[in-house]
């Protein structure tokens, strides 16, 4: 058992270039002396050592400490394909379905590993299946909105060719169409009657076809020379996808229209009432579940003790808690250091306590503080049964501190597999194992990860890995300096006032809200939002954002 998760914590390591999972420098005598002991007193208080103070084995000069990474190679894109959900959620808004159809579930996915999250202008262009796609489900929407008289007046209440064309171009396009789309559609309303009979049905069921194929319906439009402000329409149209997930309604279009999105204290209001909205709920659960990789449960296998029949129960968990946060106003600090988790009988023997009835909240007791301390996460950072420090440790690092990626050394040497040693613990046997990398390549990121080492790989509490006491102690160079912790819970309060953890929060949020990846000029607004989420709720962090000039302002970019 050990030599198989022996293996596994090898070829994360190797797997991901191992250097570049750690954003510390160090010699190798740092590196086993941190992971020894990391220099705190055993069971004492952690702390903070300077950036030029003495660390934890070793010295930690400037140059160690990490700041959230801003090197992303944005294309400013003013023309935004709406995502596979977006076109799914607008479709069904626009044609008035009682529920989604599912119409784009075999469209295609974006390409996993480019970009944080799916909305990323990076990887929403058009290949050719896409056109496919598209043509195929405004052919199937077409059908379902003009199959019924039902269907059809739920849509439309006139008889008008000219009506149904202003009000369904409108809600596809997000804007009044001119007189000459109006034309062209009425157009082609027309067409559809010669072409598949006289009937109001047949002319709206091609107006649609055409409609839900337009760029002005697949992508969501920032035009005009940079600097000038966004319009009204481009605004609710923004917002609306970003919170609600779904094209602007009807009321919200009429307020672009009558001037109501025109100073900032409106937009903000407008912002405020969306996120009271129950359909911003899901929204911000996507955003948490891309983030710390929710949809990854589905493949999870463990051994003997665990039922992969569970993983949609460690989903519904740890969707419950995104929901939590998110709803009951809170934010990064409450993520970090909530005593509530969410359990289900699945999880409950996991957590060691009496399985509820169904999913609820319960008090998890003092050895947990927030969700990377709760059984899914740590289940998602194991081997099988075993702890997996380095995923962990990854994990956290990319979720949490968003440090710069470095490129592993050139002489890296990979080490021998050989059988664990008797009374051997997986944090001596990770050492033993990433001591090729020279101690740069695991020295700081590993030590996360091992300050979750009372925990075994099923997320059940422990005192003894291998017989042996665990040891829990660590260090890592935040940009603020060098800190020291005792084991998780003191980590995650560390964390949870650290600076560079709400840059790199406020970075994720401001990322998924924008659609593209972040640059050292965005670094002033994230340091302001990370002021906002160190005090203030996540809901704060983006009515702070929807405040902020650049929200509302044209960028220079293509086309």
């Amino acid at each position: 058992m050990m030599r198989s998760a022996s293996a596994v914590v090898l070829l994360t390591c190797l797997g991901l270039g191992c250097g570049k999972i750690s954003e510390a420098t160090g010699d190798q005598h740092d590196t086993a002396s941190n992971a020894a002991g990391g220099g705190s007193t055993p069971g004492g208080s952690a702390g903070r050592i300077g950036a030029a103070g003495s660390g934890l084995g070793g010295s930690a000069g400037v140059s160690e400490l990490s700041s959230v990474e801003l090197s992303g190679a944005p294309i400013y894109t003013r023309v935004q394909r709406l995502t596979n959900s977006q076109w799914e959620s607008a479709v069904t808004d626009i044609l008035r379905f009682p529920a989604p159809r599912a119409l784009s579930a075999d469209f295609a996915s974006p390409l996993l590993g480019v970009t944080a999250f799916d909305n990323n202008e990076l990887v929403l262009f058009v290949e050719p299946r896409r056109f496919g796609e598209f043509e195929s489900g405004a052919e199937a929407a077409a059908a379902i909105a003009t199959g019924s008289p039902q269907a059809l007046a739920a849509l439309y209440a006139g008889d008008d060719p000219a009506g149904f064309v202003r009000t369904l171009g409108r809600r596809a396009f997000r804007r009044p169409l001119s007189a000459e789309e109006e034309a062209k559609y009425q157009d082609v309303f027309a067409l559809g009657e010669r072409l598949y009979g006289a009937g109001f049905a047949n002319g709206a069921a091609l107006v649609i076809r055409a409609l839900l194929q337009s760029p002005h319906f697949l992508y969501r439009t920032e035009l005009g020379p940079a600097g000038d402000p966004l319009s009204p329409y481009e605004l609710a149209a923004k917002l609306s996808f970003w919170l609600l997930g779904t094209t602007p309604s009807d009321a919200l279009l009429d307020a672009a229209a009558a001037g109501k999105l025109a100073s900032t204290d409106q937009l903000v209001a407008v912002a405020r009432q969306m996120l009271e909205d129950p359909r911003a709920v899901p929204v911000m659960r996507d955003f948490h579940g891309q983030l710390l990789n929710v949809a990854t449960f589905q493949s999870l296998v463990k051994n003997d003790e665990y039922d992969a029949a569970s993983n949609p129960q460690l989903a519904l968990a740890a969707n419950a808690f995104f929901d939590f946060i998110f709803t009951g106003n809170l934010g990064l600090r409450e993520l970090l250091t909530s005593p509530q988790a969410y359990v289900n009988p699945a999880l409950a023997p996991f957590y060691g306590v009496a399985a509820p009835a169904a999913l609820e909240p319960r008090d998890v007791g003092p050895a947990r503080s927030g969700y990377f301390m709760q059984v899914p996460f740590l289940m998602l950072g194991s081997s099988t049964a075993e702890p997996n420090p380095i995923q962990r440790g990854l994990k956290l690092e990319r979720a949490l501190l968003c440090a710069p990626q470095r490129p592993p050394p050139a002489d890296i040497q990979l080490p021998v597999i050989t059988p664990a040693r008797p009374n051997q613990t997986t944090r001596q046997r990770v050492i033993e194992l990433t001591e090729s990398c020279g101690g740069t390549c695991h020295h700081y990121t590993d030590q996360l990860g091992f300050a979750l080492e009372n925990f075994d790989g099923l997320g059940r509490e422990r005192e003894l890995d291998r017989g042996q006491l665990i040891d829990t102690t660590g260090s890592y160079p935040l940009a603020e300096g060098l800190t020291a912790f005792a084991d998780g819970n003191d980590l995650m309060r560390i964390l949870a006032s650290s600076p560079q953890a709400h840059t790199c929060y406020s970075k994720h949020v401001t990322s998924y809200a924008l659609g593209r990846d972040l640059v050292e000029g965005d670094r002033p607004l994230l340091e302001s939002l990370a002021e906002v989420s160190r005090s203030h709720s996540l809901k704060d962090v983006i009515l702070a954002l929807v405040k902020d000039p650049s929200f509302g302002t044209r960028k220079a970019g293509l086309p």
